[in-house]
């Protein structure tokens, strides 16, 4: 065994005797966990969180959207949709028109958006056949006509159609039935009401609260004659073969269309929103960040303690020949051993508890009857989460830097121990 081995080893071995001793020590490796778990359960359903709002606002938009000023400002869109389609990477596109209105529902008056489609091409750029599936309907059922008077079909968005608590599942008398005949009131032409009647065909659930309590989706044809724009749509909505293509054949629509069109890909049309999420998320593990903060004062008041009660150790082992920087690495080794080993449990429990986290919700509900996420809030069927190996990585090793930082003042301190003093009174 090489002399350099020696150091190694006896500073390794007195570093482990010191925090083996010291049961207080447990403590501190004890904080790093709890801050490391925290950070990576409460980041990775952060995560989850904002992959499954993105997944469901995905599901209701189209990769791109082309649109021009105005409510119904679309006027030469058959052209437009046709121009778009010979793009390349565009495998779709659909047009719809979209609008305020006021809906008669069971004798109940609500303020709600009509969504004019065309229910096949609508299916090829969106989930719409996906959210369709809860009440066992088709896009073209939105085709169907009703009666002798030919009453046009309407799909309802689940929440405005919700009449009592319950899931439609479960519940499906909770909520509209089928068949039944509402009203939409809209503005025609600026200055004119249209009243139409419509034959309730199905229910769209997304996922996307908002969408699925404030959209009544009706036939394209007839939503342009209820507005009184028979040859105008809002926007075209177009899918591509990649969404990474996205910004290529975002510039491309831009050059070919010109002045005028508004293109924006679906991540842009809700930007305010998915920052927020991405602000909370940062802002939430600035927060937890604290927590290993504290571990670390609390490392540095542990390894200090240590420091003053092994002044005569520290003595003796200078005046054997221990150098300055050889006590100051057993020290500095004490924090480290505490960083890696508070990092590998913390980041054991914290996986472990992401894995069980929806059935440690169920039977804390189970229990108590209360809900840490409950699902008409938060509109998911279970806690998602999403685990990151790269974030994960990062907190582990921000924990063990942090605990090595903390422990270079009493590092210090006992590097700085003149043996003569220390042994003199013992």
């Amino acid at each position: 065994m090489t002399l350099f081995t020696k150091k190694i080893m006896y500073k390794l071995f007195i570093s482990f005797r010191y925090l083996q001793r010291k049961k207080i020590a447990f403590f501190a490796v004890a904080g790093v966990a709890v801050g490391v778990m925290t950070l990576i359960v409460v980041l990775s359903v952060m995560s989850g969180f904002d992959k499954e709002l993105r997944s469901k606002i995905r599901g209701t938009l189209a990769h791109i959207i082309v649109s021009k000023m105005g409510m119904y400002g679309l006027n030469n869109y058959e052209e437009v949709l046709k121009k778009i389609q010979s793009f390349e990477h565009v495998q779709a596109c659909s047009p719809y028109i979209e609008g305020p209105a006021l809906i008669n529902i069971r004798g109940t008056k609500e303020f709600v958006y009509f969504r004019g489609i065309d229910p096949i091409l609508e299916s090829k750029v969106s989930d719409l056949e996906q959210y369709l599936k809860e009440s066992n309907n088709k896009p073209e059922d939105l085709l169907l006509l009703h009666g002798d008077k030919k009453t046009p079909s309407a799909f309802g968005g689940i929440e405005l159609l919700r009449t009592n608590v319950g899931d439609y599942k479960n519940h499906p008398e909770s909520f509209v039935n089928n068949g039944e005949k509402i009203v939409l009131v809209a503005i025609k032409g600026w200055d004119k009401i249209n009243v139409k009647a419509f034959i309730l065909t199905g229910k769209v659930k997304s996922g996307m609260y908002d969408v699925d309590k404030n959209y009544l989706y009706i036939p394209l044809k007839i939503a342009q004659g209820l507005a009184g724009a028979e040859d105008s749509v809002t926007a075209i909505s177009v899918r591509l073969d990649d969404y990474k293509n996205a910004p290529l054949v975002s510039e491309r629509i831009k050059k070919e269309l010109g002045f005028g069109f508004h293109v924006q890909t679906w991540e842009e049309a809700r930007g305010t929103f998915l920052k927020a999420v991405a602000l909370e998320k940062r802002v939430m593990a600035f927060i937890l960040f604290f927590i290993i903060i504290v571990a670390g004062f609390n490392i540095l008041a542990i390894l200090t303690m240590i420091v003053f009660e092994k002044t005569k150790d520290i003595g003796t082992l200078k005046a054997l020949g221990a150098t300055t920087w050889g006590i100051m690495q057993i020290f500095l080794l004490n924090g480290l051993f505490i960083g890696i080993f508070g990092a590998a449990i913390g980041t054991g429990l914290g996986l472990a508890f992401i894995n069980r986290i929806n059935w440690i919700e169920t039977t804390v509900y189970k229990y108590s009857g209360w809900r840490p996420f409950p699902p008409e809030v938060y509109y998911f069927d279970e806690i998602p989460t999403s685990i990151d190996p790269k974030s994960i990585i990062i907190i582990a090793s921000i924990s063990i830097t942090c605990s090595l930082l903390f422990s270079i003042y009493p590092a210090q301190k006992a590097a700085r121990l003149d043996p003569v003093q220390t042994l003199r009174y013992e």
